[in-house]
Parts: C-alpha cells; structure tokens; sequence
C-alpha cells in the first residue's frame, strides 16, 4: 500500500475541511483523511459551503481543489485571507494556472499538491502545513 507501515497512520493532524465540488471525489478524500489519521475530517461540496463551515468551525488544514464551481480554490484562499482565516491551505490540482500558482504564493501556510499523488506524501504534507510555523522552525 505504498510503502505505508502501521505508524504512518497515527494522527499527524487534528481536523481538515475538504472543499471539491464532485462528490465521488469528496467521498473518497473523506475517507482517505481519516485513514490516514485525521481525528475530524469534515467534507464541503462548494466553496460557499467552506465559508459557511469555517464561519462555525476550525480547522488544522484545509485541503481543496483547485478547480471549483463558481469559485477556484484561488479564490477561496483570497477571501479567507483577506478575512483574517490563516488556515493552512493545501490546493490539489492536476494543471494550476501559472498564474493562480503565483496568486497563492503570495500567502503564507498554502501549498500546491499535484494530482495523482501518493497517500504517503498527501499525509505528509498536510501534516506539515498544519504544524504551526513556530514549531516548524524549531524543529
């Protein structure tokens, strides 16, 4: 299964919020989530749903796809922003627009993940982008 042992699957990160607008997709990275150790993993079919859960809860990581209906993942990371959210922010995609990519690099705690990916390196970088900066640095 990828070169994944028994420990690879202790909890790294507490909660995530996984925004995509195609169900069978939500459904599987739900479950994929929470075998890979996430205590709480809440699903959001839109990005409207997103801020809508974000307003009543908290996060570790948010873990969205890029290309969304009516909203890019972009976007969602700009109006969390600009809204004071700093959830760290992980954006699966198969071809991000270059200029989308530049766009989100202008944030801190967000990342571009490629799609198809690993469940290995999917946990591990979540589990890095939902470590505080803090403890980032001292490690």
């Amino acid at each position: 299964m990828n070169g994944l042992t028994h420990s690879d699957f202790a909890p790294t990160f507490a909660s995530v919020l996984v925004v995509d607008d195609d169900p069978d997709a939500l459904l599987v990275l739900t479950g994929l989530l929470t075998a890979l150790g996430a205590e709480r993993v809440c699903p959001a079919g839109s990005a409207e749903e997103a801020l809508s859960v974000l307003q009543r809860e908290s996060f570790s990581a948010i873990l969205c796809d890029y290309r969304l209906r009516g909203m890019t993942g972009v976007e969602l990371l700009e109006r969390l922003r600009t809204a004071g959210d700093m959830t760290p922010m992980l954006l699966l995609s198969g071809v991000p627009d270059e200029r989308d990519v530049l766009r989100a690099a202008r944030f801190a705690q967000v990342d571009f993940f490629p799609k198809p990916f690993r469940f290995d390196e999917l946990r591990q970088s979540l589990a890095r982008l939902a470590t505080p900066l803090e403890l980032r640095a001292a490690a």
